[in-house]
């Protein structure tokens, strides 16, 4: 009514402000639409931020409806109300791409203008209810040549635009073409046709000759015979529209009861296209069958085992001819093996061989097979067999194909061009099926086919020669083959031996044992396998041959019986090797009856290694210990866990074992051994001793570091002594380290001492003494020990002789009469000799006189040295004594002492260090 009217005006008016598109210089609506009836008023912005949303109001709901563009990315432009049914709405569309137009001043571009260069114009169709809202039933881009969207009546959507044949030429003339696709002049071709270059391959139709209204039949409608300007009769558009808003809701019961009555073909087809652009497989098997396609529904229905829906819309766009978006389809769910084979069947070669070239190499071989059998289909056999090459079938179906052609010719040619084993062989089981040998023979020669060869030399009866032929070849069913020639001949020894060779030694045994060869048939019943040997070894028990039992026996590891016959039958030599094969993994009682043997017969070496094996390791150790049996590293680990036991009992038995091998090894001259064994049974001094024992320093050195006892530490820096410290600084160092570490100032004095005594004796360098000295004044002075301050007074005055002797040595070419009164001082000191050579002395003085030419006193001096008995030779050069005595006119007296009473002090002094090796040795009693 026209209240109804005014108020869903007021309504839109009011939804307008809401979206504030109703002002003065604001963005502006359209003009508001209303559908056949007026059941609804529709509007779409023009700009602004809600620009892309179409809104519909619902008269009779009183509810506002809305459809957003935005997702899309386009923005609605025009929009019109289906003539027929107020259900339907169009809305032209624009996306962003598309280049913008001069606006007017209500927001609205001229028709004229809208006119898109490069096209991005859409049309969408939606459903309008109340119940559903705004539901899109589909979209689809326009002619590049569409302005406008005029109205939709269905079946038809009209719009304004100059269509290409009538538009002024411009950059895009091809494109126009394109578009135009022969469809705008009234061609045969756009009645129910498909235009390849628009899109959806539905065409837009001139409306007349020289209009600028062109027409676009629905997608629902595609298929249907309509004359231009035609419309279809009520009840069939009634029944596509209910079919299309039941399909765009979802409902498909009531989709399939509105179009049930319809009977023609092509609308059920174009159903089913628009079934592969839906993927609505369920409704494209009713549309199949009413189609009247069985073998269509039977292959869709088939296709439905597929785990892919895009493989079953894939057959169905077979079925229907559309074969680009079914490669569309296998492509997207990544069946290129469904694709290839659609390729395959549509003959288009070409793609089929490059797809799986490229994408699908799994079916390369197939493809190419299936293609040589299209060629051969053609009768392109040369092609087909390089087809049948590259599928790697050629061995087979080349032969076969020439063969079934006749060509025996080509045949032959294409054999020995190709060289293949397998091709060279058909062709001889040819020549030899046909009665030529000689060929056969030829060709099974270049094929090396060794047993061809030999199964046709024993069927000519050249034995001899099959014979050669399988002894140089390394073919086993060669040898096999000529082995039964033998044996049907006859030839007992000859089949044994090419038995063997074919490592079938059951045969072979089999002929030994029947013919009593019992040398062959030990000899191969050590290669065959064990169930064989057991069998040889009853034989030979059978027939007294009891060592080739044993020696079987033992090879098919049935050791208790072989020991059993060594036993009863005193078969000492075969026991001895069954001792030899024994391992960790043989039964305990059978190592303790060889082991119990062995020590019977004296064997002592090899009783120990079996009650080691055995677990006997007390028995083991006490023959090592009894009979000096040497004692192995991996020996010593079998008898002894190395790692600690909870259990104490058991951990006071391992010590005792590992101190009773430690013991045993240490006399054995095991020495580094004995110090493992004595580190792992927690004694560490005696495993020092022992590695002091072996000589190795660094050894020594490393273990003295990481064992942290006292006792170890003196003995480390004991053993260094004995080294060449003086030229080895990192010896000297490690002395000092370990003497300090265990607090033993005593010892590191006298080292001290001895390093002084070492620089006098050997290097005359006081200096180095001086600071020797000191050192072990500094060591003693911190010790807390009985006679300390006798000690330090004794070493006080050991420095104070030094200091001055080293000062009277500064002094010599400065102030000599000073030196001189120094050195006589000096001689003159009590226990002079224990610190300084009293021949240094001397010589200082003697030489310093012979450097003034004062003679007389060096004489003087040389003979007081003499009176002393110290030896010249040491401490004056012989050609100064010569210069001496010639100058003072008297002759060298003959029989010069050769060593002085300091001399003998100080080899005395190094009985010392023997101290050394009898702490190392002195362990041997305590143990």
């Amino acid at each position: 009514t026209h209240t109804t009217t005014l108020h869903a005006i007021n309504r839109m008016t009011l939804l307008q402000n809401i979206l504030g598109i109703g002002g003065g210089g604001a963005p502006r609506a359209r003009q508001p639409q209303a559908p056949a009836g007026g059941s609804a008023l529709s509007v779409a912005a023009a700009s602004g931020e809600r620009a892309a949303v179409v809104h519909v109001y619902q008269i009779e709901s009183d509810a506002f409806l809305a459809y957003d563009f935005g997702n899309q990315g386009a923005v609605p432009l025009e929009h019109a109300w289906d003539a027929t049914d107020p259900r339907l709405l169009g809305v032209l569309t624009e996306s962003p791409g598309a280049e913008e137009g001069d606006a007017g001043e209500n927001g609205a571009a001229p028709a004229g203008i809208r006119a898109r260069k490069g096209g991005g114009l859409d049309v969408t169709t939606l459903f309008a209810t109340a119940d559903h809202g705004l539901r899109m039933q589909d979209t689809f881009p326009v002619a590049k040549h569409v302005e406008s969207l005029l109205a939709l009546q269905c079946p038809r959507i009209l719009f304004a635009g100059l269509p290409p044949a009538l538009a002024p030429p411009d950059d895009d003339d091809e494109d126009a073409d394109a578009d135009a696709g022969g469809h705008f002049a009234g061609s045969p071709g756009a009645r129910g046709g498909r235009t390849a270059g628009s899109a959806d391959d539905i065409p837009f139709d001139r409306v007349h000759g020289d209009c600028r209204v062109t027409a676009r039949l629905m997608r629902d409608f595609a298929g249907v015979d309509l004359a231009r300007g035609a419309s279809v009769d009520a009840a069939m558009r009634e029944a596509l529209l209910s079919f299309s808003y039941h399909l765009t809701i979802g409902n498909m019961d009531d989709a399939y009861r509105a179009v049930r009555a319809i009977k023609s073909g092509s609308v059920w087809e174009n159903m089913a296209r628009m079934c592969v652009k839906t993927r609505r497989v369920d409704v494209a098997e009713v549309c199949l069958g009413n189609m009247g396609d069985a073998r269509g529904a039977a292959a869709v229905r088939e296709a439905r085992a597929e785990p892919e829906p895009e493989a079953c819309i894939a057959m169905l766009a077979i079925q229907l001819g559309m074969t680009e978006d079914a490669a569309r389809l296998y492509a997207q769910c990544g069946r290129l093996d469904l694709l290839n084979k659609m390729y395959q069947a549509a003959g288009q070669w070409d793609r089929a061989l490059a797809l799986a070239r490229d994408k699908d190499r799994i079916h390369l071989s197939s493809t190419y097979y299936e293609y040589a059998k299209h060629l051969e289909g053609q009768g392109r056999v040369e092609a087909a067999a390089e087809a049948f090459e590259k599928a790697g079938t050629h061995r087979t179906d080349v032969p076969r194909m020439y063969y079934t052609a006749g060509r025996l010719e080509d045949l032959r040619e294409y054999v020995d061009r190709a060289g293949d084993p397998e091709l060279l062989r058909w062709w001889a089981k040819y020549a030899e099926s046909t009665g030529d040998p000689h060929t056969a023979m030829a060709y099974y020669e270049r094929a090396e086919d060794t047993l061809a060869r030999v199964r046709v030399l024993c069927l000519q009866g050249r034995l001899d020669e099959a014979a050669d032929l399988a002894n140089a070849s390394s073919d086993l069913s060669a040898s096999f083959r000529l082995a039964r020639q033998y044996e049907a001949r006859g030839m007992p020894r000859e089949a044994i031996h090419f038995f063997t060779r074919a490592q079938r030694y059951n045969h072979a045994a089999r002929l030994a044992r029947e013919h009593g060869l019992t040398s062959e048939l030990q000899s191969l019943s050590l290669q065959a396998p064990t169930q064989m040997q057991e069998e040889a070894a009853v034989f030979f028990e059978q027939r007294g041959q009891l060592d080739k039992a044993v020696q079987l026996y033992t090879k098919a590891g049935h050791t208790q019986r072989a020991l059993d016959l060594c036993f009863r039958h005193s078969l000492f030599d075969q026991l001895r090797d069954i001792a030899d094969s024994l391992g960790e993994d043989a039964d305990p009682r059978v190592l303790a009856q060889c082991a119990d043997f062995f020590l019977d017969h004296g064997q002592y070496d090899k009783t120990v290694s079996l009650y080691v094996m055995a677990g006997e390791h007390g028995k083991a150790l006490d023959l090592c210990v009894l009979h000096a049996i040497p004692i192995t590293e991996e020996m010593a680990e079998r008898m002894c866990p190395t790692v600690k036991l909870d259990n104490p009992a058991a951990e006071e038995r391992r010590v005792e074992t590992l101190l009773k091998i430690a013991k045993c090894c240490k006399r054995q001259g095991a020495y580094r051994l004995a110090t493992k064994k004595y580190t792992q049974a927690g004694d560490k001094v005696k495993a020092m001793k022992c590695l002091l024992k072996s000589g190795e320093t660094d050894k020594i050195i490393y273990f003295a570091d990481v064992s942290r006892s006292k006792e170890i530490w003196i003995l480390g820096a004991n053993y260094l002594q004995n080294l060449d410290w003086h030229s080895e600084p990192k010896v000297l160092k490690k002395i000092v380290e370990f003497y300090r570490k265990a607090k033993a100032p005593e010892q590191l004095a006298s080292f001290y001492e001895a390093c002084a005594a070492v620089e006098v004796d050997e290097y005359r360098d006081y200096d180095k003494a001086l600071d020797a000295l000191r050192e072990a004044l500094k060591a003693v002075e911190g010790a807390r020990v009985v006679g300390r301050d006798e000690r330090v007074a004794a070493l006080q005055q050991r420095v104070s002789y030094v200091e001055r002797f080293v000062a009277a040595r500064r002094i010599v070419k400065t102030d000599p009469q000073a030196m001189v009164d120094t050195c006589n001082l000096l001689l003159n000191e009590p226990g002079i000799n224990e610190t300084i050579r009293v021949g240094d002395i001397f010589a200082l003085m003697v030489e310093w006189f012979n450097s003034q030419r004062d003679y007389a006193q060096a004489h003087q001096l040389i003979e007081r040295m003499r009176a002393q008995r110290i030896e010249l030779a040491p401490f004056l050069d012989a050609d100064l004594i010569e210069t001496v005595y010639s100058s003072v006119g008297a002759q060298p007296a003959v029989g010069t002492p050769m060593v002085g009473a300091h001399e003998e002090q100080r080899l005395e002094g190094e009985v010392a260090d023997e101290i050394i090796d009898d702490e190392v040795v002195e362990d041997d009693d305590d143990d």
